[in-house]
Parts: structure tokens; C-alpha cells; sequence
């Protein structure tokens, strides 16, 4: 008797709404999607019965709907979020006994290699739930095939109950290995293959892969795998163009091996970390550049010597790579700028398309006017606006019209304001400032609204300078009270939002608290990167900038202004909010968890926002917050993660990324707690203990 032939589905998942390369699977290589060039050569897997391209019911999708109807290739649309529903529908209307997922980020993929696998199934039936070919990886970044028979995709669709299991199709699977029998196809050859990267996620990776197509396609239209090696190593300035990206997913493979073999056997992420080159350079830059760094907190004193990176070679999405060529996920974000990651690829042309027209001009750029209005737009007490390049630029700037405006010189202030000495002469780094200059400024504690009603109505303040928040929650209507008295008082008010403005909200923490200042300082995710600031406020003090004088050559740079273009019209066209919060909930969710799960209660709390939640260390057993700081960063460095003691999240982070740190968090305290419980913490340090930038006066950890 004949055994009836299962049938095969291969399903294409596919969406426009990439974070790092919106609308890639329908950008177009000789006038064709690239797309396209992948079915074409999926179609030609033998052991295959069907392929299908399943998207999602948003409306931007609709473009890949239309191409699939126009062209007469299967398609079905469904859940954006829950991807193994997506599949579980798609696979029932089409019948599939077999559901293989591809990604549509892997153009090349190799016909031979899907039928290889699932000729493995066909062989071993009886014995495969689940069989893919990158647990553990050994094929190209790009070739990667996974598949699960209809009952076990059924299986797992009734019973995952978690995000992370809903979005990514097989995850409940993989975290199930005691209930399913899960196989991986190895490349004999895979440790030479592994040092290609032919995956799509960033426009180097388009390049790459449009110049293949361009050369090799018409030679050989099904080309293979080992075809596409030896071209390349033919043509070893091809393979460069992407290949120093091949470092950054180093981790989401890790992550699938450890999903893959059980959470219990996962206490091992750590790697040796190669620190010899950042240690030299160090001792390099010392004889020339004072600190060995423009911003303190970037420099050798907060980062732990000869245990922690301490310097970046490049970045990408919400990747860096240091001077010794190890990748990190990234939580500072350059400790601040980058709201949508790094080389976002709109910023990028748009910052390319104006170097090409110039940068410096002997007069205004109508520029000035384009990103002025944007801003005018977006902040709510925004009705004119000043361009500086650094913060403390335009914090000064705002101190010096409220003076002109009030006709008072003393400044209330609270958190910090930069390096400019009207504020610093406040704190203990006052070295070089005339002593007179303390007389002028006074301090006051965030959420003590006592003893800030006392000052301000006792002595005749210019202004209130205030960071909005931090990582402490204003408290009893702080904010809003704050106003108050500042109107009763005639004072102005001023929110320094160059941290949170374009974080918390596209018009910061005064729209995301609804208190309205009278002037507000921007800067960091203004421009997601480029060196650019401005104050921003009501016409009536704003206009005094005829008087006041604020004036520098590098004012109205018009990279940085189209920087802050682009910036701002791709916050507005995407969630990126949404996007964020969300992520940033669950991130500070699963670690309150963590913590309370490694009994560090005493010893570790989370503080703060999804768009920024910072960790803060108390003393225990002997060992201060400062050295529990330092063991937590050189354990994170070791498993890839870059911990600078706080989380900023950019539109390039995923949930893929959030749940790596959360693994790599849940080891280092549990092997905390025992370094802690034993006494030997100081034993473990292999580096230098960091140090604090300011020993009082609010959260300057940005600085």
C-alpha cells in the first residue's frame, strides 16, 4: 500500500512595518520586490506542495495583499501581533499537514536546503515535531527553514498563553522539549558557512543583496548555496558590504539555542570578554585627551576597567560593537539620543540627500524655518523656537531670557542643567567658577513642594529651571502645583527636557503630564543623533532673543536640521510610543519579577518609566551600591548586554532583544545573590569599581 504523501506548506510571513528597514519586502530589484526573487526560488523545492505569503489585516499591508492577487501567488492576512495564530489560520485554510515558516527577510533562500530538511521530516515522521536548521545554527544568516507538523502548531496555538510564545510562532515549542521531539539539521561545512550574512534588516544588507541579483542572477538563476559562497569569494568587495554587520545577531541566535535545549539548562550565556584593545586605547588617549572622553559618563571612571567595554567602534539598530569586536545590546542609546536606534536608515538619507547640498552657509538655511515649524507644531508651549548644538546651550539661553524677562537674577533650580557655571557653581564640581556666582542659585529637592513654596515665595526668582522627571514619579500633583506657583509668583518656568523631550511623548513630559512651561530646552531624541538643541516657548518671552544675544556660527547646521526633519515626521507616521511602552513595561514587569525571584529585594530596585527605568543599588553585607553596580555590568558586558545602570529603549529594540537582557539579568542575579550571600563579591570583580560623577543634588546620570 501506498503511503499518502503529506502535504507541505511553506509560508512566506511578511509585513511592511520593519523597525529597522520599513517596506524591505517590497523594495525593488530590477524592477521587481524582492519578494519576489524569494518565492521564485522557494517554488523549486521539490519536497514542497504550496507556498503562501501571510501578512497581516493593517492597512499597509495591503501593497503585499495587492502584489500577491496581481501576480497569482497565495496569500492570507491575518493578526498582526499573534503570529502563531496567523499561521495556525493560514495553515488550516490551506491544508498544510506540514507548515514550514520562512521569513521574508531571507531572499536567497536555497531550495535544496528546504528540501533537505524536509525530506528529514518525511524519513522521520514518527520521530519530528519540530525540526529547524539553526538550533544550533550552521547555515548562512539567511537560509534559515523551521517546521512543526499541523497537530503540534494546533497543539501549541491552544495552549501558549505568554506575548513572546503568540508572537514568534514556535517559541512554546521550544520551551517544551520534555512534550515535543524537536530535531536540527546540521551543515556538515556550517563553521565556513556561518561567516556569511545574506539576512535583510538593514539597507547594507539591501546593497548586498541587490548587487547579487544584479551579477549572479542573470549567470545563474538557481543559484545554490555553494554557488552564492564561491561568487562571493570571487568577489570579496560584495561580501564586505554587509559583513561587518555579521557580529549583531550573534545573540538572537544564542537565545534561540538556549529556548531551544530548556530554560533549565541555561545558566551558561557568559563569555570570556576580550577587553585588551579597549584597555590599550585607554592608555593611548589619556596623554592627549584629558578624562580620555568628552562626556564624563562616557568615561573610564564609570565604566569598569579591564571588565566593561570602554570604547564604541560603530553601531547599528540597537546594537554596538566595541574596539574588541564585541557586539551588545544597548540600553543607553548614546545615552539618550536615539529614539529610533542607530543609522536609522531615514535619518541617514536624509542627513546624505542635504551633505550633498551643503552644510555651512553664509546665510540661513530655509531649513531653520522647516524644523522650527515641526517643532512649533508637535510641543505644546512651543511659539517660536532657537537652535543651539548642546544642551547646556540652550539651557543657558533660557535662564538669560528669563532674567530679561523678569528683570530678576536669581535661578531656582532642580536636577541638572549642564556645564555652564550659572548651574554648575550649585554642585561640588564648582572648580575655576567665581564663588559669587553661588549666590545667584539656589536648589531644591524634586517633589518637595514644601520646601519649594517657601523659596519661591520668599525670595524673587527669574525662574524655576526643572528637569519634568527622572526616574522618581512626580508625587501629589507635583508638576502641576509647580505651575501654580510659578504663575502666582510671576516666575518663569522652565522644563529642561532635554532628556525626556521627544522620549516620553513627541511633545515630551510637558504633553505626557499636560503642564505647559513658559520655556522648554530640547535635545538628544530631538535629531536621533546629529549634535543639535533649541529652546522652545511662549511668543512673549521668546522674542526677547532680539535683545538677548545668543549667537554662534554652527547655530543653523543643516545637517542636523534635517536630521530633526526627518526624525520628527517618522515619529508622527509610526508608533513609535506605542512601540516603546510597550516594551518597556514588560521590561520593567519581568524584572521587578526577577528581583523578587533572586530574594534581591534589599538590595536591587527598578524605578521609573517604560521610556526610561533605571536600577539603583543599595549597600549590603559590606559591599556598597557602587560595587554591586560594577559586578552587574561586567557579568551583563559578558553576556552581551551593555549596562550603564538605566534603559532607554528605541524603536529598534524588539521583543526578542528585551527577552535575551531578561535571561542575561536573571543569571547575573542569581549569581549576585550568591556572591552577596558568601562574601566574596570583591573576589569576583575582574575590573576597576566605577565611580559617581556627583555625590548629591538629583539624577545626573546623563552627563
Amino acid at each position: 500500500m501506498v503511503k499518502e504523501r503529506k502535504k507541505v506548506v511553506v509560508f512566506i510571513q511578511a509585513r511592511m512595518g520593519s523597525s529597522r528597514l520599513p517596506g524591505k519586502v517590497m523594495m525593488k530589484i530590477n524592477d521587481r520586490p524582492i519578494i519576489s526573487y524569494q518565492i521564485e526560488r522557494i517554488k523549486r523545492a521539490k519536497e514542497v506542495d504550496e507556498v503562501v505569503v501571510i501578512t497581516t489585516n493593517k492597512q499597509q499591508d495591503k501593497q503585499i495583499v495587492n502584489f500577491c492577487i496581481e501576480n497569482n501567488i497565495n496569500y492570507f492576512a491575518g493578526s498582526e501581533s499573534d503570529l502563531l495564530d496567523r499561521h495556525y489560520q493560514a495553515a488550516k485554510k490551506f491544508e498544510a499537514d506540514f507548515v514550514i515558516k520562512i521569513p521574508s527577510d531571507s531572499p536567497f533562500s536555497d531550495p535544496e536546503v528546504i528540501d533537505n530538511l524536509v525530506a528529514t521530516w518525511r524519513k522521520n515522521e514518527s520521530l519530528i515535531d519540530y525540526i529547524s536548521n539553526y538550533h544550533p545554527p550552521t547555515f548562512p544568516d539567511g537560509l534559515d527553514v523551521e517546521g512543526a507538523s499541523f497537530d503540534v502548531v494546533k497543539d501549541a496555538w491552544k495552549n501558549a498563553d505568554k506575548d513572546f510564545e503568540r508572537e514568534h510562532t514556535f517559541p512554546y515549542i521550544w520551551d517544551s522539549p520534555d512534550k515535543y521531539r524537536i530535531w536540527n539539521v546540521e551543515n556538515p561545512n556550517g563553521d565556513f558557512f556561518l561567516s556569511h550574512r545574506w539576512t535583510l534588516d538593514y539597507l547594507e544588507d539591501f546593497k548586498f543583496i541587490k548587487k547579487v541579483f544584479e551579477i549572479l542572477y542573470p549567470l545563474n538563476k538557481n543559484f545554490s548555496m555553494e554557488d552564492l559562497c564561491m561568487f562571493l569569494d570571487n568577489n570579496p568587495d560584495i561580501k564586505s558590504i554587509n559583513s561587518h554587520l555579521n557580529g549583531v545577531n550573534w545573540y538572537r541566535n544564542e537565545l534561540d539555542n538556549l529556548k531551544t535545549i530548556g530554560r533549565s539548562d541555561f545558566m551558561n550565556m557568559s563569555k570570556k570578554l576580550k577587553t585588551s584593545n579597549s584597555v590599550k586605547h585607554l592608555k593611548k588617549t589619556l596623554k592627549v585627551i584629558p578624562g580620555a572622553s568628552q562626556t564624563l559618563s562616557k568615561g573610564y571612571t564609570q565604566w569598569s576597567v579591564g571588565a566593561s567595554p570602554l570604547f564604541i567602534e560603530e553601531a547599528n539598530g540597537c546594537q554596538v560593537k566595541d574596539l574588541d569586536g564585541n557586539w551588545y545590546i544597548d540600553f543607553g542609546m548614546g545615552l539618550g539620543p536615539f529614539i529610533l536606534g542607530y543609522s536609522d536608515p531615514d535619518i541617514t538619507k536624509a542627513v546624505n540627500t542635504q551633505l550633498s547640498k551643503g552644510t555651512m552657509f553664509t546665510l540661513p538655511s530655509s531649513l531653520e524655518y522647516d524644523a522650527a515649524k515641526l517643532i512649533c507644531d508637535v510641543v505644546p508651549c512651543a511659539e517660536m523656537v532657537r537652535f543651539g548644538k548642546n544642551g547646556s546651550d540652550v539651557t543657558s539661553a533660557a535662564v538669560k531670557l528669563a532674567r530679561a524677562y523678569t528683570k530678576r537674577d536669581k535661578i531656582l533650580s532642580c536636577g541638572y542643567h549642564g556645564w555652564q557655571d550659572w548651574y554648575i557653581s550649585s554642585t561640588e564640581r564648582d572648580s575655576g567658577i567665581p564663588k559669587s556666582y553661588k549666590s545667584l542659585i539656589d536648589s531644591v529637592g524634586y517633589n518637595d513642594i514644601e520646601s519649594l513654596e517657601s523659596l519661591i515665595r520668599s525670595k524673587k526668582y527669574s525662574c524655576i529651571i526643572m528637569e519634568p522627571v527622572g526616574a522618581v514619579k512626580p508625587e501629589k500633583n507635583f508638576l502641576h502645583k509647580v505651575r501654580e506657583l510659578c504663575d502666582e509668583t510671576n516666575t518663569v518656568l522652565i522644563f529642561d527636557e532635554l532628556f525626556t523631550g521627544f522620549r516620553w511623548s513627541i511633545g515630551g513630559a510637558s504633553e505626557y503630564f499636560n503642564v505647559i512651561p513658559d520655556l522648554a530646552c530640547f535635545g538628544k531624541a530631538l535629531s536621533n543623533g546629529m549634535p543639535v538643541s533649541c529652546i522652545a516657548g511662549k511668543k512673549k518671552i521668546m522674542s526677547l532673543f532680539e535683545h538677548v544675544f545668543f549667537s554662534f556660527t554652527y547655530g543653523g547646521e543643516a545637517l542636523s536640521l534635517a536630521a530633526i526633519i526627518a526624525n520628527i515626521k517618522k515619529l508622527k507616521a509610526n508608533k513609535v510610543y506605542e512601540h516603546i511602552e510597550t516594551l518597556g513595561n514588560y521590561l520593567i514587569e519581568k524584572l521587578s519579577d526577577l528581583i523578587n525571584k533572586n530574594n534581591l529585594n534589599e538590595v536591587v530596585s527598578i524605578n521609573g518609566y517604560p521610556f526610561k527605568s533605571v536600577l539603583q543599588f543599595a549597600s549590603y553585607n559590606g559591599f556598597s551600591g557602587l560595587e554591586i553596580k560594577t559586578f552587574i555590568q561586567q557579568e551583563m558586558a559578558k553576556r552581551g548586554v551593555l549596562f550603564i545602570g538605566y534603559h532607554l529603549l528605541s524603536f529598534s529594540h524588539t521583543k526578542k532583544d528585551i527577552e535575551f537582557t531578561l535571561m542575561a539579568y536573571d543569571e547575573v542575579f542569581n549569581k549576585l545573590s550568591k556572591v552577596l550571600n558568601d562574601k566574596n563579591l570583591l573576589d569576583c570583580l575582574e575590573g576597576e569599581v566605577v565611580t559617581q560623577i556627583f555625590k548629591n543634588v538629583g539624577d545626573r546620570s546623563q552627563k
